[in-house]
């Protein structure tokens, strides 16, 4: 397993932020698949050759989604989360193994986790040059 430094972390950034651009394209268009899908079935008009096409589509859309997430594995990355956008990245902090973790909207890596714990517990990085 490769070890991140927080600089080579940031230096993914970019690619995370283009590959959320994308994934956020396809949740948006999955969410009214979804609803529209939702109304026709509450509707219940028996189209079901229409329902089957919107699941299709639906299930295509996921299936989007899921190859830009396997984008961020094929970095090295762990992505943990779509809303909000998160992502983890093995390292040592301090001579121990952890998650240096970002979140989209972050432009530098500056959190880190124990690799037993998440985002919620996440701390501040050692200081380190600008």
């Amino acid at each position: 397993m490769k070890y991140f430094t927080p600089e080579e972390a940031d230096a993914l950034i970019p690619e995370l932020e283009r590959i959320f651009s994308a994934v956020a394209g396809l949740a948006a268009q999955a969410e009214m698949k979804s609803r529209s899908l939702r109304e026709r079935l509450a509707r219940a008009d028996g189209d079901e050759a229409a329902s089957a096409i919107e699941r299709s589509q639906l299930q295509f859309l996921a299936s989007g989604i899921n190859d830009w997430m396997q984008k961020i594995v094929a970095l090295g990355a762990l992505p943990k989360g779509v809303e909000p956008a998160l992502v983890d990245f093995p390292a040592k902090v301090d001579g121990r193994e952890a998650y240096l973790c970002w979140k989209l909207g972050e432009k530098r890596v500056a959190h880190y986790h124990p690799v037993d714990e998440g985002f919620s517990t996440r701390k501040p990085l050692p200081k380190r040059r600008p």
